[in-house]
């Protein structure tokens, strides 16, 4: 009896979920990428070369994961999405004047979704700014990708970065009960 007391208050806690989302998970990836080092002909950096293409994958299995439909999403929006020089050891980012990060889906516009206009000598860590953008029809849509624009010099020294972010995926009353059937064993 007590535990489907606690079941229940649980499910109800689903239920009263705020921001009309009933429950809310994150998806983290990282990738890391290889930037060349510049030769003295080399003026600017055009494309750094991030690349997302396993967002898609990593949102779908997630959605999958937590027994949520496409059309049970209720907002995505990235919470964290950093860049951290991995190798060399205390090596900077401050050849990058400015980056920032666009989405685009078939049929969808362009938005920028991350920037940053400040990469200080010395720090090999930084947090990018977050645009409010709802990727929900991103997410669901037939395809999502990322670019990135530019503008700084190539490193002194072959430099891979990281990058990380973070997504925040609501879902709609029917995922939280498709969530709680999964939970339970599907009864």
């Amino acid at each position: 009896m007590r535990d489907r007391l606690v079941q229940a208050l649980g499910a109800l806690t689903l239920l009263v979920g705020c921001n009309g989302a009933l429950f809310r998970f994150d998806v983290s990836d990282a990738d890391t990428i290889a930037v060349d080092r510049g030769t003295v002909l080399e003026a600017l950096v055009s494309d750094l070369g991030f690349d997302f293409l396993d967002a898609d994958l990593e949102v779908s299995q997630a959605l999958a994961n937590q027994g949520v439909a496409p059309g049970d999403v209720d907002g995505v929006y990235f919470t964290d999405l950093t860049l951290t020089v991995v190798d060399p050891t205390g090596a900077d980012l401050a050849f990058i004047d400015s980056l920032e990060f666009f989405v685009s889906g078939d049929g969808l516009p362009e938005q920028r979704v991350a920037w940053l206009d400040d990469f200080p000598a010395g720090v090999g860590a930084v947090a990018l700014n977050l645009e409010d953008v709802d990727l929900t029809d991103y997410v669901v849509g037939e395809s999502m990708d990322f670019r990135t624009r530019v503008a700084g010099h190539r490193p002194s020294q072959d430099t891979a970065i990281e990058a990380a972010f973070t997504l925040e995926i609501g879902a709609t009353r029917q995922g939280a009960c498709n969530q709680l059937k999964k939970d339970d064993g599907g009864t």
